[in-house]
Protein backbone atom coordinates (compact mmCIF):
# COMPACT_ATOMS: atom_id res chain seq x y z
CA UNK A 1 0.00 0.00 0.00
CA UNK A 2 1.26 3.41 -0.91
CA UNK A 3 2.43 5.52 2.03
CA UNK A 4 0.68 8.51 0.49
CA UNK A 5 -2.73 6.78 0.87
CA UNK A 6 -2.23 5.77 4.50
CA UNK A 7 -3.05 9.18 6.12
CA UNK A 8 -6.16 9.44 3.94
CA UNK A 9 -7.40 6.00 4.98
CA UNK A 10 -6.88 6.91 8.63
CA UNK A 11 -8.93 10.11 8.26
CA UNK A 12 -11.86 8.51 6.41
CA UNK A 13 -13.55 7.00 9.52
CA UNK A 14 -13.16 10.31 11.34
CA UNK A 15 -14.71 12.27 8.48
CA UNK A 16 -17.49 9.74 8.16
CA UNK A 17 -18.43 10.19 11.81
CA UNK A 18 -18.27 14.04 11.76
CA UNK A 19 -21.58 15.94 11.49
CA UNK A 20 -22.14 17.72 8.21
CA UNK A 21 -22.76 21.49 8.32
CA UNK A 22 -25.76 22.09 6.14
CA UNK A 23 -25.90 25.47 4.46
CA UNK A 24 -28.68 27.77 5.58
CA UNK A 25 -31.62 27.78 3.22
CA UNK A 26 -34.25 30.46 2.89
CA UNK A 27 -37.55 29.88 4.63
CA UNK A 28 -40.39 30.43 2.19
CA UNK A 29 -43.78 31.31 3.67
CA UNK A 30 -47.23 31.44 2.19
CA UNK A 31 -49.25 34.65 2.60
CA UNK A 32 -51.35 32.87 5.25
CA UNK A 33 -48.23 31.90 7.20
CA UNK A 34 -46.88 35.44 7.06
CA UNK A 35 -50.14 36.73 8.46
CA UNK A 36 -50.28 34.06 11.15
CA UNK A 37 -46.71 34.76 12.27
CA UNK A 38 -47.26 38.53 12.02
CA UNK A 39 -44.12 38.98 9.94
CA UNK A 40 -43.08 42.60 9.33
CA UNK A 41 -40.15 43.69 7.18
CA UNK A 42 -38.03 46.84 7.44
CA UNK A 43 -34.82 48.24 6.01
CA UNK A 44 -31.43 48.26 7.78
CA UNK A 45 -30.07 51.78 8.19
CA UNK A 46 -26.48 52.98 8.27
CA UNK A 47 -25.34 53.64 11.86
CA UNK A 48 -23.44 56.85 12.46
CA UNK A 49 -22.97 56.30 16.19
CA UNK A 50 -22.45 53.43 18.59
CA UNK A 51 -24.57 54.19 21.69
CA UNK A 52 -23.25 53.49 25.18
CA UNK A 53 -26.52 53.33 27.07
CA UNK A 54 -27.25 53.62 30.79
CA UNK A 55 -23.99 55.31 31.83
CA UNK A 56 -24.06 56.65 35.43
CA UNK A 57 -24.02 60.44 35.46
CA UNK A 58 -24.16 63.30 37.95
CA UNK A 59 -25.57 66.77 37.27
CA UNK A 60 -23.32 69.72 38.15
CA UNK A 61 -22.97 73.42 37.52
CA UNK A 62 -22.00 74.54 34.01
CA UNK A 63 -18.42 75.80 33.68
CA UNK A 64 -19.41 78.79 31.58
CA UNK A 65 -22.09 81.31 32.38
CA UNK A 66 -22.24 80.63 36.11
CA UNK A 67 -21.29 82.73 39.13
CA UNK A 68 -20.90 82.34 42.87
CA UNK A 69 -21.97 85.27 45.05
CA UNK A 70 -20.07 85.62 48.35
CA UNK A 71 -20.52 87.90 51.35
CA UNK A 72 -17.69 90.47 51.55
CA UNK A 73 -18.32 91.14 55.27
CA UNK A 74 -19.54 88.96 58.11
CA UNK A 75 -22.90 89.77 59.59
CA UNK A 76 -26.49 88.59 60.03
CA UNK A 77 -29.00 88.01 57.21
CA UNK A 78 -31.90 90.45 57.64
CA UNK A 79 -33.68 90.02 54.26
CA UNK A 80 -33.81 87.34 51.56
CA UNK A 81 -34.88 88.83 48.24
CA UNK A 82 -34.27 85.92 45.82
CA UNK A 83 -35.32 82.27 46.03
CA UNK A 84 -33.89 79.14 44.46
CA UNK A 85 -35.16 78.60 40.92
CA UNK A 86 -35.97 82.29 40.51
CA UNK A 87 -34.79 84.19 37.44
CA UNK A 88 -32.91 87.40 38.28
CA UNK A 89 -31.43 90.29 36.32
CA UNK A 90 -27.89 91.59 36.59
CA UNK A 91 -27.59 93.97 39.54
CA UNK A 92 -30.82 92.75 41.15
CA UNK A 93 -30.65 92.58 44.98
CA UNK A 94 -30.47 89.04 46.32
CA UNK A 95 -30.18 89.55 50.08
CA UNK A 96 -29.47 92.16 52.75
CA UNK A 97 -26.99 91.66 55.59
CA UNK A 98 -26.38 93.79 58.67
CA UNK A 99 -22.67 93.98 59.43
CA UNK A 100 -20.46 95.69 62.00
CA UNK A 101 -17.82 96.17 59.31
CA UNK A 102 -20.34 97.79 57.00
CA UNK A 103 -21.35 100.11 59.85
CA UNK A 104 -17.75 101.33 60.11
CA UNK A 105 -17.51 101.98 56.38
CA UNK A 106 -18.73 105.57 56.75
CA UNK A 107 -15.90 106.58 59.05
CA UNK A 108 -13.32 104.69 56.99
CA UNK A 109 -14.59 106.29 53.81
CA UNK A 110 -14.32 109.80 55.27
CA UNK A 111 -10.78 109.09 56.47
CA UNK A 112 -9.80 107.64 53.09
CA UNK A 113 -11.13 110.72 51.30
CA UNK A 114 -9.01 112.98 53.51
CA UNK A 115 -5.90 110.84 52.98
CA UNK A 116 -6.42 110.90 49.24
CA UNK A 117 -6.79 114.69 49.13
CA UNK A 118 -3.56 115.14 51.09
CA UNK A 119 -1.65 112.61 49.00
CA UNK A 120 -2.90 114.10 45.74
CA UNK A 121 -1.91 117.65 46.77
CA UNK A 122 1.54 116.49 47.87
CA UNK A 123 2.10 114.63 44.60
CA UNK A 124 1.09 117.70 42.56
CA UNK A 125 3.51 119.94 44.54
CA UNK A 126 6.30 117.44 44.09
CA UNK A 127 5.76 117.30 40.33
CA UNK A 128 6.14 121.11 40.22
CA UNK A 129 9.24 121.08 42.47
CA UNK A 130 10.76 118.29 40.38
CA UNK A 131 10.23 120.32 37.20
CA UNK A 132 12.05 123.26 38.85
CA UNK A 133 14.90 120.96 39.90
CA UNK A 134 14.39 121.58 43.62
CA UNK A 135 13.75 117.95 44.74
CA UNK A 136 15.15 114.65 43.48
CA UNK A 137 13.04 112.37 41.28
CA UNK A 138 12.95 109.66 43.97
CA UNK A 139 10.93 111.87 46.34
CA UNK A 140 8.40 112.72 43.63
CA UNK A 141 8.05 109.02 42.74
CA UNK A 142 7.44 108.06 46.40
CA UNK A 143 4.72 110.68 46.81
CA UNK A 144 3.09 109.56 43.56
CA UNK A 145 3.04 105.98 44.88
CA UNK A 146 1.32 107.15 48.10
CA UNK A 147 -1.25 109.03 46.03
CA UNK A 148 -1.98 105.88 43.94
CA UNK A 149 -2.36 103.75 47.08
CA UNK A 150 -4.72 106.27 48.65
CA UNK A 151 -6.78 106.37 45.45
CA UNK A 152 -7.05 102.57 45.35
CA UNK A 153 -8.21 102.40 48.99
CA UNK A 154 -10.75 105.14 48.41
CA UNK A 155 -12.10 103.40 45.33
CA UNK A 156 -12.53 100.12 47.21
CA UNK A 157 -14.36 101.79 50.08
CA UNK A 158 -16.61 103.67 47.68
CA UNK A 159 -17.53 100.41 45.95
CA UNK A 160 -18.30 98.82 49.30
CA UNK A 161 -20.35 101.81 50.36
CA UNK A 162 -22.34 101.51 47.12
CA UNK A 163 -23.57 98.11 48.34
CA UNK A 164 -25.70 99.88 50.94
CA UNK A 165 -29.32 100.12 49.73
CA UNK A 166 -30.99 103.53 49.66
CA UNK A 167 -32.94 104.24 52.82
CA UNK A 168 -31.64 101.19 54.69
CA UNK A 169 -30.52 101.26 58.31
CA UNK A 170 -26.81 101.98 58.94
CA UNK A 171 -24.59 98.90 58.61
CA UNK A 172 -26.84 97.07 56.12
CA UNK A 173 -25.45 96.09 52.73
CA UNK A 174 -26.89 94.22 49.74
CA UNK A 175 -25.69 91.24 47.75
CA UNK A 176 -26.50 91.77 44.08
CA UNK A 177 -26.58 89.44 41.09
CA UNK A 178 -23.37 89.75 39.01
CA UNK A 179 -25.08 88.14 35.99
CA UNK A 180 -28.58 87.63 34.66
CA UNK A 181 -29.73 84.06 35.14
CA UNK A 182 -31.37 81.49 37.37
CA UNK A 183 -30.70 80.97 41.09
CA UNK A 184 -29.41 77.40 41.42
CA UNK A 185 -28.54 77.50 45.10
CA UNK A 186 -29.09 79.70 48.15
CA UNK A 187 -27.14 78.95 51.31
CA UNK A 188 -28.27 81.97 53.36
CA UNK A 189 -30.93 81.59 56.05
CA UNK A 190 -32.95 84.47 57.45
CA UNK A 191 -31.59 85.60 60.82
CA UNK A 192 -28.53 83.36 60.57
CA UNK A 193 -24.92 84.64 60.73
CA UNK A 194 -22.80 84.66 57.61
CA UNK A 195 -18.99 84.57 57.55
CA UNK A 196 -16.71 86.75 55.45
CA UNK A 197 -16.41 85.39 51.88
CA UNK A 198 -18.98 82.67 52.62
CA UNK A 199 -20.91 81.35 49.62
CA UNK A 200 -24.35 82.96 49.55
CA UNK A 201 -25.85 82.26 46.10
CA UNK A 202 -25.01 80.27 42.97
CA UNK A 203 -26.33 81.63 39.67
CA UNK A 204 -26.34 80.18 36.17
CA UNK A 205 -27.13 81.94 32.92
CA UNK A 206 -29.64 79.98 30.83
CA UNK A 207 -30.92 76.47 31.50
CA UNK A 208 -27.80 74.42 30.76
CA UNK A 209 -26.09 72.13 33.27
CA UNK A 210 -22.90 70.08 33.34
CA UNK A 211 -23.35 66.30 33.08
CA UNK A 212 -20.47 64.22 34.47
CA UNK A 213 -20.43 60.66 33.06
CA UNK A 214 -18.41 57.57 33.96
CA UNK A 215 -17.37 55.78 30.74
CA UNK A 216 -15.82 52.26 30.85
CA UNK A 217 -12.07 52.33 30.34
CA UNK A 218 -12.35 49.89 27.43
CA UNK A 219 -14.06 52.65 25.42
CA UNK A 220 -11.56 55.39 26.31
CA UNK A 221 -9.71 55.16 22.98
CA UNK A 222 -12.87 56.18 21.10
CA UNK A 223 -13.57 59.27 23.24
CA UNK A 224 -13.19 62.75 21.81
CA UNK A 225 -14.70 66.17 22.41
CA UNK A 226 -17.84 66.99 20.46
CA UNK A 227 -19.46 63.55 20.75
CA UNK A 228 -23.23 63.73 21.35
CA UNK A 229 -24.61 63.01 24.83
CA UNK A 230 -28.24 62.45 25.83
CA UNK A 231 -29.46 62.64 29.41
CA UNK A 232 -32.12 60.22 30.61
CA UNK A 233 -35.56 61.70 30.08
CA UNK A 234 -34.33 64.53 27.85
CA UNK A 235 -31.49 67.01 27.61
CA UNK A 236 -28.85 66.85 24.88
CA UNK A 237 -25.34 68.22 24.51
CA UNK A 238 -21.80 67.39 23.48
CA UNK A 239 -18.65 66.24 25.26
CA UNK A 240 -16.57 69.17 26.55
CA UNK A 241 -13.95 67.44 28.73
CA UNK A 242 -12.35 64.00 28.86
CA UNK A 243 -10.46 62.82 31.93
CA UNK A 244 -6.83 61.84 31.53
CA UNK A 245 -6.84 59.02 34.08
CA UNK A 246 -8.83 55.87 34.86
CA UNK A 247 -10.54 55.59 38.24
CA UNK A 248 -8.98 52.46 39.87
CA UNK A 249 -12.15 51.48 41.72
CA UNK A 250 -14.66 51.69 38.85
CA UNK A 251 -12.24 51.30 35.92
CA UNK A 252 -13.95 54.21 34.21
CA UNK A 253 -13.00 57.55 32.68
CA UNK A 254 -14.69 60.80 33.69
CA UNK A 255 -16.35 62.66 30.82
CA UNK A 256 -18.14 66.01 31.12
CA UNK A 257 -20.76 67.38 28.73
CA UNK A 258 -22.83 70.56 28.92
CA UNK A 259 -26.48 69.71 28.20
CA UNK A 260 -29.90 71.34 28.26
CA UNK A 261 -31.01 71.44 31.88
CA UNK A 262 -34.73 70.86 31.49
CA UNK A 263 -35.86 68.85 34.53
CA UNK A 264 -32.29 68.10 35.67
CA UNK A 265 -31.19 69.54 39.02
CA UNK A 266 -27.65 70.19 40.22
CA UNK A 267 -26.46 67.28 42.37
CA UNK A 268 -28.92 64.81 40.83
CA UNK A 269 -27.80 61.26 39.98
CA UNK A 270 -29.11 60.08 36.60
CA UNK A 271 -28.25 57.99 33.54
CA UNK A 272 -27.00 59.11 30.14
CA UNK A 273 -26.19 57.81 26.67
CA UNK A 274 -22.89 58.60 24.96
CA UNK A 275 -22.77 58.20 21.17
CA UNK A 276 -19.38 56.89 20.05
CA UNK A 277 -18.37 56.82 16.37
CA UNK A 278 -19.71 53.64 14.74
CA UNK A 279 -17.27 51.42 12.79
CA UNK A 280 -17.49 51.34 9.02
CA UNK A 281 -20.35 49.21 7.74
CA UNK A 282 -22.28 49.24 11.02
CA UNK A 283 -26.08 49.13 10.69
CA UNK A 284 -28.95 50.24 12.90
CA UNK A 285 -31.89 47.82 13.25
CA UNK A 286 -34.72 47.18 15.74
CA UNK A 287 -33.53 44.97 18.60
CA UNK A 288 -36.41 42.53 17.91
CA UNK A 289 -34.78 41.76 14.57
CA UNK A 290 -31.66 40.31 16.23
CA UNK A 291 -31.86 36.75 17.59
CA UNK A 292 -29.39 35.34 20.10
CA UNK A 293 -28.61 31.63 20.31
CA UNK A 294 -25.67 30.04 22.13
CA UNK A 295 -23.71 33.27 22.07
CA UNK A 296 -24.27 33.89 18.37
CA UNK A 297 -26.52 36.50 16.80
CA UNK A 298 -28.37 36.49 13.50
CA UNK A 299 -31.06 38.27 11.55
CA UNK A 300 -33.47 37.11 8.86
CA UNK A 301 -32.93 38.85 5.54
CA UNK A 302 -35.39 38.87 2.65
CA UNK A 303 -33.57 36.83 0.00
CA UNK A 304 -34.27 34.21 -2.68
CA UNK A 305 -38.02 34.67 -2.35
CA UNK A 306 -37.94 33.87 1.35
CA UNK A 307 -36.17 34.70 4.61
CA UNK A 308 -32.52 33.73 5.04
CA UNK A 309 -30.76 33.64 8.42
CA UNK A 310 -27.57 35.72 8.28
CA UNK A 311 -25.00 35.72 11.14
CA UNK A 312 -24.19 39.17 12.56
CA UNK A 313 -22.40 40.71 15.52
CA UNK A 314 -24.36 42.88 17.92
CA UNK A 315 -22.16 45.89 18.72
CA UNK A 316 -24.57 47.80 20.97
CA UNK A 317 -28.15 47.75 22.23
CA UNK A 318 -30.16 50.66 23.60
CA UNK A 319 -33.09 50.89 25.97
CA UNK A 320 -34.97 52.59 23.13
CA UNK A 321 -35.27 49.24 21.33
CA UNK A 322 -32.51 49.61 18.75
CA UNK A 323 -29.34 47.62 18.11
CA UNK A 324 -26.20 48.35 16.14
CA UNK A 325 -24.90 45.33 14.23
CA UNK A 326 -22.19 44.41 11.74
CA UNK A 327 -22.20 41.57 9.24
CA UNK A 328 -22.62 40.71 5.55
CA UNK A 329 -25.34 43.32 5.08
CA UNK A 330 -25.57 46.81 3.63
CA UNK A 331 -27.80 49.76 4.36
CA UNK A 332 -31.17 49.28 2.64
CA UNK A 333 -31.26 45.49 2.94
CA UNK A 334 -34.73 44.26 3.91
CA UNK A 335 -34.94 42.13 7.03
CA UNK A 336 -37.57 40.82 9.42
CA UNK A 337 -38.16 43.40 12.16
CA UNK A 338 -41.14 41.72 13.80
CA UNK A 339 -41.88 38.03 14.17
CA UNK A 340 -38.23 36.97 13.77
CA UNK A 341 -38.37 34.64 16.80
CA UNK A 342 -41.49 32.90 15.50
CA UNK A 343 -39.92 32.60 12.07
CA UNK A 344 -36.78 31.12 13.59
CA UNK A 345 -38.81 28.38 15.27
CA UNK A 346 -40.14 27.15 11.92
CA UNK A 347 -38.33 24.30 10.16
CA UNK A 348 -36.14 25.00 7.13
CA UNK A 349 -38.18 25.62 4.01
CA UNK A 350 -40.94 27.24 6.00
CA UNK A 351 -43.39 24.36 5.63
Amino acid sequence: MSRRLLPLLILLPVLAGAPTMAAETAKVLTPAQKQALDIRVGAAQAAQYLPLDGLPARVGMPLGGSAVVTAPYEGVVVELLAREGQTVQRGQPLARIRSREALALGAELAAAQGEFRVARAQAERDRQLLAEGIIPAARAQADEARRAAAAARLQGLQAARAMAPAGAAPGVYELRAPIAGRVLERTLQLGEPVATFAKAYVLAAGDRVMLELRVPARDAAALRTGLPVRAEGGGEGRVDEIGGAVDPASQSVRVRAEVDGGHLLVGQQTRATLLLPAPAGALRVPSDAVLEREGHARVYVVRDGGYLAVPVQRLAQTTAGESVISGPLVAGDSLVVRGAARLDAMPAGGQ
